[in-house]
């Protein structure tokens, strides 16, 4: 099955059961409050998406399939975006879709859910090659409606959470899709650098994940 058929069926599944009555989830999640049916509770993720997937991410996590459902559906169109911007990956985007649902880490990361989850997303899909050397890929032409990882490290790099060149090779290596060989090659410097480099904003990055992710 294509992406576009699995996309198709999973809209269609939708329709079948967004009529499913969903009012005693109000009972153990009070953000779900006034939803009637799983219908109800997507119009609620597009008023207070953090509130209601959290408590979504929760009731799913505990055994309710439906739960989880209803986040699949509130992410479709983000999934869709960014497969948009690299053809042939739907099919795959909507697995690792799934994946990132069911293993989201909402205690430690209770903001900006449906950012995180896009963004799970995005880090799993394969990056392809670009051609271009590094003096055209430019980080402002990088789509800003979408979680991308071009967006995350200017981010980072406005925040001071790293340097000009450290920003260069983690682009590099995470936008451009090169090997440390290859990312070593554009940059001037050596294998071993770019990895070791890599690893360490990584690390520290990590530990910000509040204020990228915010």
């Amino acid at each position: 099955m294509s992406g576009r058929q699995a996309l198709a069926a999973l809209n269609e599944e939708w329709r079948a059961v967004r009529a499913e009555d969903a009012t005693s989830w109000a009972a153990r999640e009070p953000a779900l409050t006034g939803a009637r049916d799983l219908a109800d509770v997507l119009a609620l993720v597009r008023e207070r998406p953090d509130e209601v997937l959290g408590a979504l991410l929760r009731l799913g996590a505990a055994g309710d399939p439906r739960a989880h459902r209803v986040v699949f559906q509130a992410m479709l169109g983000k999934v869709v975006l960014v497969c948009s911007r690299r053809p042939g990956t739907l099919t795959e985007g909507l697995s690792e879709l799934w994946l990132a649902i069911a293993e989201y880490p909402l205690e430690r990361r209770p903001r900006a859910i449906a950012v995180n989850l896009a963004w799970a997303v995005h880090r799993r899909l394969p990056r392809p090659l670009p051609a271009r050397p590094w003096g055209d890929l430019d980080p402002a032409g990088v789509p800003p409606d979408g979680p991308d990882a071009a967006a995350t490290l200017g981010e980072a790099l406005r925040l001071g959470l790293i340097d000009e060149q450290t920003h260069r090779t983690l682009w590099t290596v995470y936008v451009a899709g090169r090997t440390s060989a290859e990312a070593a090659a554009v940059l001037g410097t050596t294998p071993e650098l770019v990895r070791w480099r890599c690893s360490r904003a990584l690390r520290r990055l990590s530990t910000r994940a509040d204020l990228l992710c915010a």
